[in-house]
């Protein structure tokens, strides 16, 4: 999906290290809030298993053919690059489910239900002796079980469940649909490669993979909108209720309960820095959530606002100590920033909308 990439970059500079890191969903609180301010958290989590190498090589070959600039861990579109953009983006399928980007991870979805799509097919037919998709153990136990809670209802019911996601899935491209159930393993069919996807489609490899992440999001929405449905069952432990990781909304949830940052560190054993951490992250994704009076004073805030100016992108941290040497100083610093960047995102944030 490298070809993908170029969306990711306009004819201003952007760190190359916050666009690899986003799409490998290393989710620290600078990738999370450049890639805001980017505009580029849809592409979270696109491709996990990206390299360090592959990346670079794909820069490499940008640079060679005219289409951006590299400089200082930066990359931007050059005019020939913003032409060629302009023509992919008229010429390339579009991600529909970006925003949902934090809801699940595709590879841990699609397994499962190919896996359940094939058991209930073969128990369809009467067959009991076949090859299950090569999965890890703890994969096939659980959809084992899955598949025998369910058997009474399960045939009709996984039937109708797919019907719905692939009619849904028509709504927004009826290559979706076609994609995911034309993919589906089952009796005496081992459903498309993506070698014949792309075939049968007339459209990219690049393409057949975001198409099948935005499936398999697709599959998650409706798992998580359908409580009572096979769907939910089968993927509920992938699904994720808030683009919060789980650590992240431990602490949330104790900060609400009236907790300070000190003593849920304390409590749950961690530092300091790594709670801050997780409130920024908040911040970022879920501003609405946070009692901000609580974390900044609106002594602090005119203080802060009184600092720095224009935009929340350019700003540049200005140390109360520019020196420290001792802890209490390094401490104070280390708060200063926390304040610093939870102002900097939230003024990020009104500006982005």
């Amino acid at each position: 999906m490298k070809s993908y990439f170029i969306e990711m970059l306009t004819d201003q500079p952007r760190r190359t290290a916050v666009l690899r890191n986003t799409v490998k969903n290393k989710r620290t609180v600078a990738t999370l809030f450049w890639a805001r301010e980017y505009g580029v958290l849809k592409w979270l989590g696109a491709n996990p298993r990206l390299t360090v190498n592959e990346f670079e090589q794909w820069l490499v070959q940008m640079r060679q053919a005219g289409l951006i600039k590299v400089n200082d861990q930066t990359a931007w579109l050059t005019p020939s690059g913003i032409a060629e953009k302009e023509k992919f983006l008229k010429t390339h399928y579009q991600p529909r489910f970006g925003n949902w980007a934090w809801l699940a991870r595709p590879d841990q979805l699609a397994p499962r239900v190919l896996l359940a799509t094939q058991a209930v097919s073969q128990y369809a037919h009467g067959q009991r002796h076949y090859v299950p998709l090569n999965l890890a153990p703890a994969e096939l136990y659980f959809v084992r079980q899955w598949f025998y809670g369910n058997r009474n209802r399960i045939v009709d019911d996984w039937a109708s469940e797919l019907q719905q996601a692939a009619a849904a899935l028509a709504k927004l491209d009826e290559r979706l649909a076609k994609l995911l159930v034309f993919s589906l393993p089952g009796y005496q069919t081992t459903g498309w490669t993506i070698d014949q996807a792309a075939q049968a489609l007339k459209i990219s490899v690049d393409e057949v993979m975001i198409m099948e992440r935005d499936v398999c999001l697709g599959i998650g929405y409706l798992a998580a909108s359908q409580p009572a449905g096979l769907l939910r069952s089968l993927l509920y432990d992938h699904l994720h209720d808030t683009p919060l990781n789980h650590s992240t909304t431990i602490t949330l949830r104790m900060f609400e309960q009236g907790l300070s940052l000190e003593q849920i560190s304390q409590k749950r054993h961690l530092k300091l820095g790594t709670i801050r951490e997780h409130i920024l992250e908040a911040a970022i994704f879920m501003p609405g959530a946070l009692p901000l009076d609580r974390l900044l004073t609106p002594a602090k805030i005119d203080q802060l606002a009184a600092q720095y100016h224009g935009k929340p992108a350019t700003w540049e941290f200005l140390p109360p100590i520019i020196e420290p040497q001792s802890p209490a100083e390094k401490l104070q610093n280390e708060q200063s920033f926390f304040e610093y960047r939870l102002f900097q995102i939230i003024k990020g944030g009104e500006r982005n909308g």
